[in-house]
């Protein structure tokens, strides 16, 4: 792919500027992520003031940093703004008008990550693709990663988070997507929503609040669906497509068998075609973004067959990969979801991995946070639900765990109130071979456990 990105003439238009050819590879809000070429935009943040790092970035290669307030001291080609966060948006909103390709958000409470992976995986088998690292998907990272995407790219998939109303009329706004997909609609952040038609309301942000969308791909399944449809047709969107495990929905899920480690998932679309493909795990969640998927295809015209292309792929950090490995002599099979949780979530890959791990098992789950008034209530019946799994040892972690020691009745499940405790002692939990099912909240530090073991 030949990488060109925003342009020193780019800059002129939108700053009215006079720059002279500047050779640039890219932008960045992080001086130790710069690389040679990039455009460093000192962000004075809540943490930490980009203005201390323009320096360091300058020493990495930036050719140009964008400041509220200059430094006379650095030599480097400075551009004042008064706000250097709405500067980022304001450039990147211009550079998406610039974009040929198709654009592709994903929003949803759980798996726009997972989702986002594979469709590029699956998408860049036959396209130039590009989609943001990781999470990037605030008000930071978001336009950080639209202006990351080289202008060759022909698709472009992007995932738009929220934990408030109009974070995602804010995303949308700078995404401007034509593809729309809503995963899911479930208690996540729920400390700053009442019910779940106000998160349907706020994910549905993704459409109502821009012109672009042409094609609406929504989960059936999702309480105030109904709504939400009604919402899509005022809006005139004419292509939507519903996935689900009803046949009422144009995606839907025909059977399933298991296959020792895997689930094969048979899917129709409506009118269409029948196709068949495997997922590791039996999880919803996953069908559930697999049919998502499966409406991109569609709605592009392209072979549904690339679907089975992700056996091919590794799962991100942390969001379900399974890693085989020894530890001091013994064999552990890891499911790693250390990354983030939430209850509808927890309560999927639980199941999943209960089902296909009947022995020999130890569960390892951290704290959901960001659940409101009913943290006590799902995590209680997390609890409930771990408790009539099969295991060898149940280790609870955090301290929303922790307060549920005193009602524990069995041996084999500990309570630790922070993951370094629990480190301290987990050697004395492996003494022979064993699958190990890891999740919590990503501020839980879960990955700590992952990388000792490893």
């Amino acid at each position: 792919m030949n990488k060109s990105y925003i342009t020193s003439k780019d800059l002129n238009l939108v700053f009215g500027l006079n720059l002279k050819n500047l050779k640039i590879t890219g932008v960045e809000i992080d001086s130790r992520k710069i690389a040679r070429g990039n455009i460093f935009f000192a962000i004075d943040g809540k943490n930490n003031d980009g203005h201390n790092f323009i320096q360091q970035a300058k020493d990495k290669g930036a050719v140009l940093a964008v400041v509220e307030r200059k430094s006379n001291k650095i030599q480097i080609p400075q551009i004042k703004v008064s706000d250097t966060h709405k500067a980022l948006i304001k450039l990147a909103k211009y550079y998406r008008s610039l974009f040929k390709g198709k654009l592709v958000a994903i929003t949803g409470s759980v798996g726009k990550t997972s989702t986002k992976d594979y469709l590029h995986y699956i998408l860049s088998q036959s396209h130039l693709t590009y989609c943001s690292r990781q999470s990037f998907n605030n008000d930071f990272g978001l336009p950080l990663e639209i202006l990351n995407m080289p202008k060759t790219t022909e698709i472009g998939i992007f995932e738009l988070g929220m934990n408030h109303k109009n974070e995602i009329k804010k995303l949308s706004k700078i995404a401007q997507p034509e593809i729309a997909i809503i995963l899911n609609v479930h208690h996540v952040h729920s400390k700053n929503f009442n019910t779940l038609k106000d998160i349907a309301l706020a994910k549905s942000e993704i459409f109502t609040t821009v012109d672009s969308v042409k094609t609406l791909i929504i989960n059936r399944n999702i309480e105030h669906f109904s709504l939400v449809k009604k919402l899509a047709k005022k809006k005139f969107i004419k292509n939507i497509i519903s996935f689900g495990n009803k046949k009422n929905s144009d995606l839907y899920v025909t059977k399933k068998k298991k296959d020792k480690s895997t689930v094969v998932v048979n899917a129709k679309i409506k009118r269409l075609q029948s196709i068949s493909f495997k997922i590791e795990n039996n999880q919803e969640i996953l069908e559930m973004s697999f049919l998502a998927m499966l409406g991109v295809l569609n709605t592009l015209k392209l072979d549904l067959n690339l679907i089975k292309k992700i056996r091919d792929l590794k799962l991100t950090e942390g969001r379900g990969q399974i890693k085989n490995i020894s530890f001091k002599g013994k064999k552990l099979k890891i499911v790693d979801h250390a990354y983030n949780a939430s209850p509808v979530s927890m309560f999927a890959t639980i199941k999943s991995f209960s089902s296909m791990n009947k022995s020999n098992n130890i569960f390892i789950i951290g704290d959901m946070n960001e659940l409101g008034k009913k943290s006590s209530s799902y995590h209680n019946q997390i609890f409930k639900l771990a408790l009539n799994q099969s295991f060898d040892y149940c280790i609870f972690i955090g301290n929303k765990f922790y307060k549920l020691k005193k009602i524990n009745k069995k041996k084999n499940i500990f309570f630790f109130y922070n993951v370094n405790y629990f480190i301290n002692k987990i050697d004395t939990f492996i003494t022979k071979d064993c699958s190990i099912f890891v999740k919590g909240s990503n501020s839980i530090k879960l990955n700590k456990v992952i990388e000792y073991l490893n």
